[in-house]
């Protein structure tokens, strides 16, 4: 029986939604064919494309930031949870400024030591321990998994929206992953920063004229939001929080722990130089506060009164697809193109950079250091092809169910786990190679235990990522305190680089290090 959303207008057909992915794809693949162009055989070209300038970064961050994330999750929980989620602009404006304070120091290590990875800062500070390395790789690839699946079920669930019914669930998370394992293959990290600056230009632009066309269809936002507390209250007044853990665990994690995300730590490494990272920083700040977070507040809050429930088989995050079937089907179709835009630009850096930390920490470093950089070239785009598989068995599977926030929460909270190796590289002199290995190996077992099973219900007020953080950081300590600490000469050589590095700040600066716009 065919399904009568399909037919709407005549525009929402499978066949109409597939012109405009593949008329889409088109386009991106086009820029990848010209990035590879670009593209020398060596590693350092293929994995981090470094360089970028203000414009570029910050448009790769925002992408690589938000995604479905704030395209569909945002708007959906807003629609779902009202003013309890309001906080979240908090972290827009935190998190952004911890781009200029920690991606600076890493830029500056990246430029003097060569780093491409996060296990090559960790590990080249911890006296180059392959057991660091290998167990900073480890958290970073687990980490990436949970996130790199909500951008497939992200990009899936509009296209569900749009047309109206759950079975073409499986046929958008098949069609975003080729997209992307085909373009990675072709482009590498260059070709995914161009791409993420016009996908991100789609997406955010999308979020304002869908607020725009909300607001217009409710008779003016302030008609919208009377309307949303005319049909739930609560749900949009402000109150006490029952659970003032759960905002501090959600501050923790996206504010810190999202700065720590392997692929976002890559990005830092990517520009040009330290003032492109701090202009970067203030510039994804507002525009993650002004445009995408009040965005998504007017289409989730107006659509509450408009649209009190949605209908059996939508879920929250398919809102933003569904309200264009009510509104204008055919803006329903840039819609899904817009999400799978958000999806791509996501995952690709994810999908490249779990390649990248696989082939230079897990295999070349500690086992095969002569490897040509041909063949590391090779494995890495090897390794793409099968990263995309395991991350599509897991959108497909019944443990990606979870709505978006959710999902990329437990993922990004395991970056939390670098916070303490981090720190004292940065400032601790007692800092020892042992603590943070032991630091790394028991903080993962005890996270993946505290997230993923009932183990974490036993601890009160503060979620399971505090608590895993915590652990983390004693075990470090503890550990570094009776054990030998990294040789001073070594650590002196990483912080020197530090202290004379963040010089650039300092306009009377006579041997500052030259910055780029």
């Amino acid at each position: 029986m065919t399904d009568p959303l399909a037919l709407q207008g005549g525009i929402l057909t499978l066949r109409n939604v597939l012109l405009v992915l593949g008329l889409y794809m088109v386009v991106v693949l086009v820029i990848a064919y010209y990035a590879n162009k670009h593209l020398s055989v060596e590693p350092e070209d293929y994995y981090l494309g470094g360089g970028l300038g203000t414009l570029v970064l910050t448009g790769t961050v925002l992408a690589t930031w938000y995604s479905t994330f704030a395209f569909l999750g945002g708007p959906g929980t807003y629609y779902t949870s009202g003013t309890s989620w309001l906080y979240f602009a908090f972290f827009n404006i935190t998190g952004a400024l911890l781009i200029w304070v920690v991606g600076t120091r890493f830029w500056l290590l990246g430029q003097k030591f060569g780093h491409i990875t996060p296990s090559d800062l960790v590990a080249g500070f911890y006296e180059e321990d392959d057991g660091v390395r290998i167990l900073v790789a480890a958290i970073a690839i687990l980490a990436l998994v949970p996130y790199a699946v909500i951008q497939l079920t992200g990009a899936a669930q509009a296209l569900v929206g749009a047309m109206g019914s759950p079975q073409y669930f499986t046929w958008g998370v098949v069609a975003l992953m080729v997209m992307v394992t085909f373009y990675l293959y072709v482009g590498g990290l260059r070709a995914v920063a161009w791409i993420d600056t016009l996908q991100g230009a789609i997406f955010m632009s999308l979020l304002v004229i869908t607020a725009g066309v909300v607001a217009l269809w409710a008779g003016g936002i302030e008609t919208g939001f009377s309307l949303a507390l005319e049909n739930n209250e609560d749900l949009w007044v402000f109150t006490e929080s029952e659970s003032p853990g759960a905002w501090y665990t959600g501050a923790l994690i996206w504010t810190v722990a999202w700065v720590f995300i392997p692929h976002m730590w890559q990005r830092m490494l990517m520009a040009k130089s330290p003032k492109v990272i701090a202009k970067t920083s203030i510039l994804s700040g507002t525009a993650a506060l002004w445009i995408i977070t009040f965005s998504a507040v007017i289409i989730g809050g107006v659509s509450s009164g408009m649209i009190p429930e949605l209908p059996d088989g939508i879920p929250s995050d398919g809102l933003m697809t569904y309200v264009y079937t009510e509104i204008f089907p055919a803006g329903a179709l840039f819609i899904v193109v817009a999400a799978f835009a958000a999806g791509m630009s996501t995952i690709s850096s994810q999908i490249l950079t779990s390649s990248s930390i696989f082939v230079r920490d897990v295999v070349k470093r500690p086992f095969r250091p002569e490897m040509a950089s041909t063949r590391e070239g090779q494995i890495g785009r090897y390794f793409t092809v099968v990263f995309s598989a395991i991350v599509l068995a897991f959108a497909l599977s019944p443990a990606a169910e979870q709505a978006i926030i959710p999902l990329a929460t437990d993922g990004v909270a395991l970056a939390l786990l670098y916070l303490p190796c981090v720190v004292g590289l940065f400032v601790w002199e007692g800092a020892s190679t042992a603590g943070a290995k032991w630091s790394l190996l028991l903080g993962l077992v005890f996270m993946q235990l505290s997230i993923w099973t009932p183990f974490g219900a036993i601890f009160p007020f503060f979620g399971p990522p505090v608590y895993g953080l915590l652990f983390a950081t004693l075990v470090y300590y503890v550990v570094s305190k009776v054990t030998t600490p990294v040789p001073m000469a070594h650590q002196n050589e990483y912080r020197e680089v530090l202290i004379k590095g963040m010089r650039v700040h300092d306009p009377s600066a006579t041997d500052a290090v030259p910055g780029d716009d």
